[in-house]
Formats: C-alpha cells, sequence, structure tokens
C-alpha cells in the first residue's frame, strides 16, 4: 500500500542500548511526522541514504509490505505531481 503525504516533523528518537540511553550522536534512527489524509502518522526507521535526505514540508510516500507475515515500511520522496 502508498500513502502521500507531507513530513511536518522530523525527530532523532530515543534509543537504548544495555539498559541505557545513547547519545544523540550515536543514535542510527530517525523518526518522521506526516500529514496524510487519514491524519497524522509517525514512523520511525533505520537511517539510511534516502530518508536522512527527507526534509520537512517535503511530499514524501510511505510504503507499507507485508512480507513473510512481518509489515516493512519505507519512506520516499514523491516524485509525481500533488494537490493538496
Amino acid at each position: 500500500m502508498k500513502i502521500i503525504g507531507r513530513v511536518i516533523d522530523i525527530f532523532i528518537p530515543d534509543e537504548y542500548q544495555n539498559n541505557g540511553l545513547l547519545d544523540i550522536m550515536d543514535r542510527t534512527n530517525i523518526g518522521f511526522k506526516i500529514m496524510t489524509d487519514d491524519g497524522i502518522e509517525e514512523i520511525v526507521l533505520k537511517q539510511d541514504e534516502i530518508n536522512t535526505k527527507i526534509m520537512k514540508d517535503d511530499i514524501v510516500v510511505i510504503i507499507r509490505q507485508e512480507i513473510s507475515g512481518k509489515e516493512f515500511i519505507d519512506i520516499e520522496p514523491f516524485g509525481g505531481d500533488y494537490d493538496e
């Protein structure tokens, strides 16, 4: 399933290792708050080359897939026309 939305916030979520909070410089996840037609979705992903280039107010596509019974979520910049 693909959903189009606008990024309204980007954040570095808390991340723990050995029951201790990691320093913000050592964290590897990135979080997005995305406004969709169905409301605000908050998604946390492992940082990668694509999602670290997404900025606030960008239009993105949320891609949800189920593979072998496990849900996977990706966020990519939207490359088409979008009317609000």
